[in-house]
């Protein structure tokens, strides 16, 4: 008997980063193939991921252009998923996280009647404009997803209190930090090069913040906050240096490099592939950030996030210790970092990773072996 198609949706980064090792273990499977469709959300940042994990798309649909609305991006994702569930016709859809590329391929797979698994399900920050537009997202994606792939008994309660049947959800943890485990010895081992500045304070053990900021809602008087925050710590810390990996939207680039460029403790550099950004991440001192995922991946590496936001859907790491909110104000992140740089930073005593144990990937692929057998 053929190995069943799974149709495995990825568009953005993060997406890349948490479907990699389950795209990785599919590949074990007898009964199971992955087939992988990029949609280029984020095409450069996205194909240098795929390929730290040794992952070659099987279609590109390259729906992204220039200065393309949500709306514009949705609708050529709909027409593409639709001749691509044509041509591939899987026996189930994985979607991850709450882009707009998992959220309409969530759609598409139900207006098919096609399985749809969501991974990572379950995250919910209370409000629908943040982060914008992914609690509308992921909370549409759960009304269309047969399996629920929760990262944590929260999440998990999230969806029951939604009234999702408990048979549907599945505590898989997160797998992010199954692709961490995969990618952290190895980069002990072979170091993967960074530009000759960072590699430089590196090698003199200097001292370096990593920041990274990108966030839709945060776009205008936001990024003009956080900045005008790293511009103050970065005087203030004249023999601290600030590293910020640049996210490559126009509307975060165009703010960072005219208000930090000419610092000279603060240094921009294009986007990081995976395993460069974990070695980043490994030897900062903290990280001021308004991701998600690296509310999730600090924890491995005992780091701590200031969350340059007013809520998170991640609540786990809050609760652990490893993360702080303090919003995009000005005032608010250069207190909570000036407490950090008292403290050195050390988090070795806040204890393990709360978001899994590296065998999410495993339960998934189990759950859906069972239940297309």
């Amino acid at each position: 008997m053929s190995a069943k198609p799974v149709l495995i949706l990825v568009g953005t980064r993060p997406e890349a980063i948490k479907m990699s090792p389950i795209i990785l273990r599919l590949q074990q499977s007898t009964v199971l193939r992955p087939v992988i469709c990029s949609t280029g959300q984020h095409k450069e940042m996205l194909s240098q991921t795929l390929a730290d994990f040794n992952i070659s798309p099987d279609v590109e649909l390259a729906v992204m252009q220039p200065g393309q609305t949500l709306m514009g991006l949705a609708g050529r994702l709909f027409l593409g998923l639709e001749k691509t569930l044509g041509e591939i016709a899987p026996a189930c859809i994985l979607v991850q996280g709450d882009t707009t590329t998992a959220y309409a391929g969530a759609v598409c797979g139900f207006y098919a009647r096609i399985p749809v698994g969501h991974v990572e399900a379950g995250l919910r920050s209370g409000d629908m404009y943040a982060p914008y537009p992914e609690e509308f997202n992921r909370k549409g994606i759960s009304l269309a997803a047969t399996w629920h792939f929760a990262p944590t008994q929260g999440a998990a309660d999230n969806l029951l209190q939604e009234g999702v049947a408990a048979d549907k959800i599945l505590v898989s943890g997160n797998t992010v930090v199954d692709a961490l485990m995969c990618m952290r010895d190895a980069i002990k081992q072979t170091p993967p090069p960074l530009p000759e500045a960072i590699e430089n304070i590196i090698r003199n053990h200097g001292q370096y913040v990593l920041v990274t900021g990108h966030r839709r809602e945060n776009f205008g008087q936001g990024m003009e906050d956080i900045c005008s925050a790293i511009a103050t710590l970065a005087r203030l810390h004249p023999k601290c240096f600030f590293v910020y990996p640049v996210h490559l939207n126009p509307q975060v680039k165009g703010v960072v490099e005219q208000r930090l460029a000419s610092l000279p403790n603060v240094v921009l550099t294009a986007p990081r592939g995976y395993r460069s950004f974990l070695r980043l991440l490994d030897n900062c001192l903290f990280v001021l950030s308004d991701s998600g995922g690296i509310q999730e991946e600090s924890p491995s590496f005992g780091k701590r996030v200031l969350v340059m936001r007013d809520r998170t859907e991640r609540p786990e790491g809050v609760a652990a210790g490893f993360c702080r909110l303090v919003g995009t104000s000005k005032e608010k992140i250069v207190a909570a970092a000036e407490e950090l740089f008292a403290l050195s930073a050390t988090s070795a005593q806040l204890g393990p990773n709360p978001y899994g144990d590296g065998n999410a990937a495993e339960r998934i692929v189990a759950m859906i072996e069972k239940n297309l057998a």
